[in-house]
């Protein structure tokens, strides 16, 4: 009987294999935030390249362009590795001092109206945990 006793007192001190018990438990837990970090990586590449694309649509403006359409086009065709359901959409508005104006007309009787420009992009990322829809605006004055 007291030799039992010894045996299972002998066996409770025995540490072998608690490594690798402890390396069992925290394994979940090392990949999820492998994981996580691989996911959270490509959606600000994902989001990087979307701008990218915006940015050289902003760039045509800069460069004295003029027609909207060939600008969200540039930026759609600049925007590497883009989703299949990637949109670009240019927008165009006008003031006089903060009142909003139609763009032809004049303020103040021989004065040009400023002249903004909204370029927005938006697509699905689709990542390793989950899919997101992602939208960047980037707005500019081109007079």
């Amino acid at each position: 009987m007291m030799r039992a006793l010894a045996n299972g007192l002998r066996a409770l001190r025995d540490e072998r294999g608690i490594a690798a018990i402890e390396f069992a438990l925290i394994l979940p837990l090392l990949v999820g935030m492998l994981l996580f970090g691989i996911d959270g990586w490509m959606r600000i590449d994902a989001t990087s390249r979307m701008r990218s694309g915006l940015q050289a649509g902003a760039r045509y403006y800069q460069s004295g362009g003029s027609d909207d359409v060939a600008a969200a086009n540039l930026a759609m065709q600049a925007w590497a590795a883009r989703p299949g359901d990637a949109v670009v959409n240019s927008s165009r508005s006008c003031l006089c001092g903060t009142a909003p104006t139609d763009c032809a007309s004049l303020c103040g009787g021989n004065k040009l109206p400023n002249a903004y420009i909204n370029l927005t992009a938006s697509g699905s990322y689709t990542g390793i945990l989950h899919t997101q829809s992602l939208t960047e605006s980037n707005a500019l004055r081109i007079r």
